[in-house]
C-alpha cells in the first residue's frame, strides 16, 4: 500500500479521495454523495452504480487484485479504498446488486495485515450502488473538511462540473454525473474569462470531434491562479495533466493563460494507476 501511495504525485489524503470518486465514475454512478462526520471522524461516498456481488466484494480485498482493463475506467481497481486503510482505523464498504446487499469491515491489523470480515449493512445505499465509510485516525483530517473535498473535486473532475463538456460525455455518463457534499449539490457552470477560444479536434474525417476543450486568457492586469495556470487534459472527466511542463511549451505570460482539454478516448493509453500517459 506504501508502495502504490508512493506511485501518486499529490498527498495521500488527495489521492484517497479522488481514487474514491473516480472508482464511483467507473462503477457508472450518476449521483455521487459525500458526507463527512467530524464528530465520528468519518467520511462517506455514497453512489449509485451497478454495485457488487458478494464474489466480487470479496476478491475486492485482494491487495494486489485488478479487474479493469486499460481503457475501461479512469480509477485504479479499488486503490482509493485500499489506501484508505492508511488513513483509517476502519473501512466499512458496502454494496448492493439485485438481491446482493452484502458489507464488510476491513483494518490494518499490523504492517503486514489487513484482516476484513462480513458484517451487517447499515443502510447506506438502496437498490443499487456502493456505499464506502472511513473512520479516519486523525480527527483533523483534511477528508472531514467540506472546503478541502469541494476543492479536490473542482480540480480533479473539472469537466463534470462545466456545461462545455457535457455532449462529449454524454456517451460515456448518459445521465450526466451530479456531485452532493453534505446535502448540497455542487453547483455546476460554464467557464468564464475574458478571452476563450473553444476548440474542437477532429481524427481523420470523422465529424464529432475526438477531444473537446477552450484555451482562456485572463485580462491586462488580471493574473491566473497558480494552480489553474496551463494546460489541463482530462479523460472521462477526470484531469489527467496540469501545466506547461509537458507540453513542452510556454506562453508570453504564462500567469495569464490556462485551459483545459478533455479526450475521452485517451483512456485506452493510460497507464496503470490511471494518473499518466503512457
Amino acid at each position: 500500500l506504501e508502495d502504490l501511495a508512493d506511485a501518486y504525485p499529490g498527498d495521500l489524503d488527495e489521492t484517497v479521495l479522488t481514487e474514491m470518486i473516480a472508482n464511483t465514475l467507473d462503477s457508472h454512478a450518476s449521483t455521487i454523495d459525500l458526507r463527512t462526520d467530524p464528530a465520528a471522524s468519518t467520511l462517506t461516498v455514497i453512489d449509485d452504480g451497478q454495485g457488487m456481488s458478494r464474489a466480487e466484494l470479496r476478491r475486492f480485498h485482494d491487495v494486489a487484485a485488478t479487474a479493469k482493463p486499460r481503457g475501461e475506467g479512469i480509477g485504479f481497481a479499488g486503490v482509493g479504498i485500499k489506501l484508505g486503510l492508511l488513513v483509517s482505523e476502519e473501512v466499512l464498504t458496502e454494496t448492493s446488486r439485485g438481491k446482493n446487499h452484502v458489507a464488510t469491515t476491513w483494518r490494518l491489523a499490523s504492517r503486514h495485515r489487513a484482516l476484513w470480515h462480513w458484517t451487517t449493512p447499515p443502510g447506506l445505499v438502496g437498490e443499487r450502488g456502493t456505499a464506502v465509510r472511513l473512520r479516519l485516525h486523525n480527527a483533523l483530517s483534511p477528508l472531514l473538511e467540506s472546503g478541502f473535498l469541494e476543492t479536490a473535486i473542482r480540480h480533479h473532475f473539472k469537466p463534470l462540473l462545466d456545461p462545455f463538456f457535457d455532449e462529449l460525455l454524454r456517451e460515456h455518463y448518459p445521465r450526466g454525473v451530479r456531485f452532493q457534499l453534505n446535502g448540497r449539490e455542487l453547483s455546476r457552470h460554464r467557464r468564464g474569462a475574458p478571452v476563450l477560444a473553444p476548440i474542437a479536434l477532429h481524427v481523420g474525417r470523422k465529424r464529432k470531434p475526438s477531444a473537446v476543450g477552450y484555451l482562456s486568457r485572463a485580462s491586462e492586469d488580471g493574473v491566473i491562479a497558480e494552480d489553474q495556470r496551463g494546460i489541463a487534459i482530462s479523460t472521462f472527466g477526470k484531469v489527467i495533466k496540469r501545466g506547461w511542463d509537458w507540453l513542452g511549451v510556454s506562453p508570453a505570460a504564462p500567469e495569464r493563460v490556462t485551459g483545459l482539454i478533455e479526450a475521452p478516448a485517451l483512456a485506452s493509453c493510460l497507464t496503470l494507476n490511471k494518473v499518466d500517459f503512457v
